[in-house]
């Protein structure tokens, strides 16, 4: 169960329960980030559907998000009782959000439908014809053009993938961790923008780049701990290093380190078990993924999809670290390799959309 199918029950839902035209119900995406504890999402449609209502709002408390909810959680459960919503655990809270809580077939298939991540992110594949906008960055003067090129082309990429035509095709086969700036000659590196794509590669500048909200940012600003917004080669801060300071690094790793356990497993590797303290949160990040494009896409702001990618990446540092689950009922651990696949595949699209390569081999 993806969270637009999750979407589409909640609003089909909404409409029977408060008899409304279901084009009326607004569209609210399930989020992860904002489930109480022990459940998969959470949704805020209730909340949204409250001055809509009008004569048709419940009677009850004097809380009416809630008692929204709870008419929504009620025609829920209808469903689930008839084998039409298969759900493990339904509630509304004091917010007026529907917690929905997976079934473990129906986590897994969350799992299963990530590893396919343009599909998973837009709801539909990338396999038209065409060419994804990528600006050659070094082309720039100074490091500013060169920070507006690499955003405006991740913000036209994501345009791309949401869009009402058929993208391109999307990223496939091996990437290496070989940088054009990096590991070639830079002698013919003369503009400061080229100088600092020399100094933290393209793939660190676009991250770089696309990580800060403002358009307009200051020469000293930074996005975290010697993360400069505008890396050069006499600062490149963080941004040069191959350590979990640079947060470029960090997301390329993570899909890397993902694919090589799925390879691992796939010729006979251990497994790696973790417990289900440390498979949640990764369930839970992988189902704010189409909201975070579709919020990058509607507002134009590629940092939304960047600071996602981060925290999907930092669930999935937790998961592959966590001691061993031996001693965990089974029911409460998750083993590969089916959690890689799904980061592995939602990493590259995002990756994608950025202009970055995602590396396939640590």
């Amino acid at each position: 169960m993806t969270p637009a199918d999750l979407e589409v029950v909640l609003r089909e839902t909404a409409a029977r329960v408060f008899d409304l035209p279901v084009e009326r119900v607004p569209f609210v995406w399930p989020r992860g980030d904002q489930a109480a504890e022990g459940a998969d999402a959470a949704s805020a449609l209730a909340p949204r559907m409250v001055g809509l209502l009008g004569d048709r709002m419940p009677e009850g408390t004097d809380r009416p998000p809630r008692r929204v909810a709870e008419r929504l959680v009620d025609g829920l459960a209808e469903l689930r009782d008839r084998g039409r919503f298969p759900c493990a655990g339904l509630r509304a809270d004091d917010r007026g959000f529907v917690n929905l809580t997976l079934g473990a077939h129906q986590r897994e298939e969350l799992l299963r439908a990530a590893a396919d991540g343009p599909r998973f992110l837009t709801g539909r594949a990338w396999d038209g014809a065409g060419e994804w906008p990528r600006t050659g960055l070094h082309e720039a003067g100074p490091v500013a053009q060169a920070r507006r090129w690499a955003r405006a082309d991740a913000r036209a990429r994501v345009a791309l993938a949401v869009g009402g035509q058929a993208p391109p095709p999307g990223p496939h086969g091996e990437v290496s961790w070989r940088d054009p700036y990096l590991d070639g000659g830079r002698d013919g590196l003369f503009t400061p923008a080229a100088k600092a794509l020399g100094a933290i590669g393209e793939d660190g500048a676009r991250i770089a780049f696309c990580r800060s909200v403002p358009e307009r940012p200051r020469e000293t600003e930074t996005t975290g701990r010697d993360l400069p917004v505008l890396p050069s080669a006499e600062y490149p801060g963080a941004w040069a290093r191959l350590t979990d300071a640079n947060p470029a690094f960090r997301l390329r790793y993570a899909h890397a380190h993902a694919l090589s356990r799925v390879r691992w497993v796939g010729e006979g590797g251990p497994r790696h078990e973790a417990c289900e303290r440390h498979t949640a949160p990764v369930r839970r990040s992988l189902v704010d993924g189409p909201s975070a494009l579709d919020g990058a896409a509607r507002r134009e702001e590629p940092h939304i999809l960047v600071r996602y990618l981060e925290t999907l990446a930092g669930a999935y540092d937790e998961w592959r670290t966590c001691p061993s689950a031996a001693t965990a009922p089974a029911e409460h651990t998750t083993a590969d390799p089916t959690l890689p696949s799904a980061v592995a595949g939602i990493l590259r699209t995002g990756l994608f959309l950025l202009g970055v390569s995602a590396p396939t081999r640590l």
